[in-house]
């Protein structure tokens, strides 16, 4: 297999190291207990003669949303019942597993995840040595996300369908991005860390499995939305929630939310009373508090202070403030006060 393909490329992510490993048990009680402490209390049987198990796991959480690796010495069986109250993304980067969930039956393997949502009855049969990166998202935060992409509150739950093959072009791109949040929170001064840029990536990542993953919600969030006439107060009401906010983690989605539309209205105000879309009009008014801080008396680099504004890529946010103002951002800052 492609050393790059599929799961198999976190065999050897830097992410997971000795500080963020959260046991390596060799009983199969305290096992059970500490992999339900970051999970949900569930059944683990080993599934081989010897009726012993060692495991091995990493735990790294940031806000609502975690990745772990997880390892069994043995072939194990793992019945949780129902997750409630989290989505749980799983890939084996070498080995596989079998996985009963929601009336289907298939194996899991580097180049076959599964998605078990929250409502899914679930029973897995866990291969020896077939390690797994987990990423575990909060069911509230995701089923807002997607109340707010639909333009109206669920009418009933959301459920993926829970075998993810990872060769489609939409598994890759979500790939691609895990990779790029894995390898970030491996770096302790990488932006990620910071709220403001942390936020608008777990809205990308979550947007990726609603409209790359088959889901039962698909047909409402492909469906263009409903000609209308749109009022410009919401966007009124947008542009100030962004000026008194634009300090804090905001999401196109919570912007949606607050003004009391979808967010495809939202967009579609923005795009007709102002000829742009609000995060453009957000990154305009951090852009312009970028420039009122180096023109201000203080101490700060221009570093902290894009990061502080939520502006990661330092190369591009120089070549945008130098197009705005006409000069780089450290010769202001040179000139300031």
């Amino acid at each position: 297999m492609n050393p790059q393909a599929g799961g198999a490329r976190f065999e050897h992510t830097p992410l997971f190291t000795a500080q963020n490993r959260l046991f390596l048990l060799h009983d199969r009680e305290r096992i059970r207990e500490r992999v339900g402490d970051v999970f949900k209390p569930h059944d683990l049987k080993v599934a081989a003669p010897t009726r012993e198990v060692s495991a091995s796991m990493h735990h790294v959480r940031l806000g609502r949303l975690s990745l772990n690796l997880l390892e069994y010495g043995a072939p194990v069986t793992i019945d949780p019942g129902r997750l409630e109250d989290f989505f749980l993304v799983q890939i084996p980067t070498r080995g596989s597993a079998e996985i009963q969930c929601d009336g289907m039956q298939f194996t899991s393997s580097p180049v076959c995840a599964s998605i078990i949502s929250p409502q899914a009855p679930v029973s897995m049969r866990w291969a020896a040595d077939s390690p797994q990166l987990t990423l575990r998202l909060d069911r509230e935060e995701v089923q807002r996300h997607c109340a707010q992409h639909l333009g109206h509150p669920l009418q009933q739950p959301l459920r993926f369908e829970p075998r993810f093959d990872l060769t489609t072009p939409a598994a890759d791109y979500f790939l691609q991005l895990l990779g790029t949040l894995a390898d970030a929170l491996a770096a302790p001064q990488h932006p990620i860390h910071h709220p403001l840029v942390l936020k608008q990536f777990e809205s990308t990542l979550i947007n990726a499995l609603l409209y790359g993953q088959p889901n039962n919600l698909q047909d409402g969030l492909n469906t263009p939305a409903p000609p209308r006439k749109i009022s410009p107060f919401f966007v009124k009401r947008t542009e100030e929630f962004i000026l008194a906010h634009a300090h804090e983690p905001l999401a196109i989605e919570q912007l949606a939310e607050h003004a009391g539309v979808s967010v495809r209205t939202l967009f579609a105000g923005f795009r007709e009373y102002r000829g742009t879309s609000p995060m453009a009009f957000l990154r305009d008014v951090r852009m312009e508090r970028v420039h009122q801080a180096l023109r201000s008396p203080g101490h700060e680099s221009v570093t902290d202070i894009a990061l502080k504004w939520g502006f990661s890529h330092l190369g591009r946010f120089s070549q945008e403030y130098r197009k705005r103002y006409g000069e780089l951002p450290s010769a202001t800052l040179r000139y300031r006060g």
